[in-house]
């Protein structure tokens, strides 16, 4: 299958290529139909996506036609080979970017094939079909063709033949965001590159494990496998390796805003896109240009590929991917027009992930650039977007791609709204809107909620969330209630840095990582030694084991409990308050300025 752009533009080498050539030229003029069909087998019909096939094509289909072409399945003595050409033919079209030309082939090497009987060509009929059917449209199509190659492949022994089905049904699990099945393949890779011992296959394994780390990861973890995967490549020494050591390199140096990168890969992917003419590797480079910090040329490149119409862009492999960069880039730069065409033909594929060619690298969800297009044309839906693109970061682990959405520009400035959360005489709560608000029941962490909001930026240790609840009075949360034997600086420092390590031990959870976590218990619990001799707040020993753990727990509970039941009636404010609440040994409130609230409490 097609992996990504080849940003090298390197080619065969000319002596091999003339030679194959001058091959098909000898044995077309005595006839030698064979000779013809293995002369043009040869040279080479994928080169790269979107780069122009040449000759190629003419030769594969002069050949072609010389074994019969199309016709019914088993007719004549050539089936296998008529069927080998058709399914060079459709790649050569498909990689040369004109996948409708490339159906018809595809199609009739599906039949052909199948009347061999042969499960490793029925598998490359396969790929093949699935290739010329790599737009946003057919998607279905492409998922069932996928789970069929699977299949296939596994009765064929040949690891190459199961790497592109394995490539195949993990590129369709990312367009649908199945974490489920992307973790299913992601492993079967690891076996595949184990039991085959395959460079080829290792290499694969690795780059497509660093794409998922970029998307779920750490930035350790990235470091480690876009290092591990860049030295398999310069090993195995195939052209698809520098096509996607740029895409990889390039989607570190933007999640961690490494500017001297961005700025070296948005010029190689400009100066290909130029040569080559494909908008979707122009459109990349515009999202880097504006991410290196250079919005006007980001702004000047993606009003040159959009070129006045984004609706005249081919609904191919690349759709998703060069409209959604046009939108962010316009989105960021203020570009109205171009945004608003952005918006309408994004649209229809709400809910769909944005991956370039083969899964090398995920661009976000489409539901995220139309939050972007909507926020900066003050569009009534774009809190609708934006909850629908943050639930699905959420779902997937993808904390980093949240984030980069939170920062993806200055939100649209809007006034203080009021907010209620109070008690009532009658014991319920009333909450949201303070011209409408809605009643919940007698909820504790309603109670640990209260205690939060009116003290923003103030973390207060979740035993005394839990001892409020309980009926004792929270106070003296100045600096000084930490006890004498800590002086005030010190006191703000324990706070600051138990704070950050509350965060990292529910992150460590969340991703089950039982080293990250020891080296975090271990540096709180050094923190917590030096503070044991003090008062705990409201003049209380302060808590600290198996009791202090047990506070966390439950206050997490119950205030995830009661965000739940909020969202249940307004989505936004639950939202709101699961960006701003922080839970964990201390906990805090941190409010947003660019969703600015009053609160109106106890």
């Amino acid at each position: 299958m097609g992996h990504a752009y080849d940003l090298s533009m390197s080619t065969p080498a000319p002596e091999a290529r003339s030679s194959l050539v001058r091959a098909f030229l000898d044995a077309r003029v005595v006839g030698d139909r064979e000779g013809m069909a293995d002369a043009a087998l040869s040279l080479p019909s994928d080169r790269g996506f979107g780069t122009h096939p040449g000759q190629v094509p003419a030769m594969l289909h002069e050949a072609y036609v010389a074994m019969g072409g199309r016709g019914e399945a088993g007719c004549g003595e050539f089936t296998a080979t008529r069927a080998r050409l058709a399914i060079a033919l459709a790649r050569a079209w498909a990689y040369g970017g004109d996948p409708a030309r490339a159906v018809a082939f595809a199609d009739d090497a599906e039949i052909h094939a199948a009347a061999t009987g042969d499960p490793a060509l029925v598998a490359a009929a396969l790929d093949a079909a699935l290739l010329v059917r790599w737009g946003p449209d057919d998607f279905s199509e492409r998922l069932r063709l996928a789970a069929r190659l699977v299949d296939v492949a596994s009765s064929v022994a040949d690891a190459d033949t199961q790497l592109t089905a394995h490539l195949w049904r993990l590129t369709t699990a990312w367009e649908c965001l199945d974490v489920v099945a992307v973790g299913r393949q992601l492993r079967a890779l690891d076996l595949l590159a184990e039991d085959s011992g395959s460079l080829r296959v290792a290499f694969f394994a690795a780059s497509r494990r660093t794409m998922h780390a970029l998307v779920v990861g750490s930035n350790a973890e990235v470091d480690q496998l876009v290092d591990e995967t860049c030295a398999l490549g310069e090993m195995l020494g195939e052209p698809d390796v520098d096509a996607v050591m740029h895409s990889l390199v390039s989607e570190r140096a933007r999640r961690i805003g490494d500017l001297d990168t961005l700025r070296v890969e948005a010029a190689a992917f400009e100066s290909f896109g130029t040569v080559e003419g494909i908008a979707s590797v122009l459109a990349q480079a515009a999202v880097l240009w504006l991410a290196a910090g250079e919005p006007d040329r980001a702004s000047s490149l993606a009003e040159r590929v959009a070129a006045g119409d984004l609706g005249a862009v081919p609904h191919d492999v690349d759709f998703l991917l060069t409209v959604s960069s046009i939108g962010q880039v316009a989105a960021a730069t203020g570009g109205r027009t171009l945004a608003a065409d952005a918006s309408a033909q994004l649209a229809p594929y709400a809910g769909r992930a944005v991956i370039n060619a083969g899964a090398v690298t995920f661009h976000g969800v489409v539901d995220d650039t139309l939050y972007r297009l909507h926020r900066a044309s003050a569009g009534g839906e774009a809190d609708r977007w934006r909850d629908a693109a943050s639930s699905v970061y959420r779902r997937i682990g993808a904390t980093s791609w949240l984030e980069r959405m939170e920062q993806s520009g200055p939100a649209r400035s809007v006034g203080s709204r009021s907010k209620v959360l109070r008690r009532t005489p009658a014991g319920l709560w009333e909450v949201g809107d303070e011209t409408a608000p809605f009643l919940l029941p007698d909820l504790k962490g309603l109670a640990h909620l209260s205690q939060l909001l009116a003290r923003p930026g103030v973390p207060i240790g979740a035993h005394d969330l839990a001892d409020v609840v309980a009926g004792h009075p929270l106070e003296g949360i100045a600096e000084g209630d930490l006890g004498p034997t800590i002086d005030r600086p010190a006191a703000a420092s324990y706070r600051a840095r138990l704070a950050e390590l509350d965060d990292e031990l529910d992150e460590t959870e969340r991703w089950a990582d039982s080293s990250r976590r020891e080296a975090v218990v271990a540096e709180r619990e050094m923190l917590l030694a030096e503070l044991r001799t003090a008062a705990g707040l409201g003049g209380r020993s302060r808590p600290h084991g198996a009791t202090d753990e047990r506070a966390r727990l439950a206050v997490r509970k119950a205030i995830n409990a009661a965000i739940g039941r909020m969202e249940e009636q307004d989505a936004a404010l639950g939202r709101l308050l699961r960006d701003t609440v922080h839970t964990g040994h201390r906990c805090h409130y941190d409010p947003d300025p660019g969703r600015p609230v009053d609160w109106v409490l106890d």
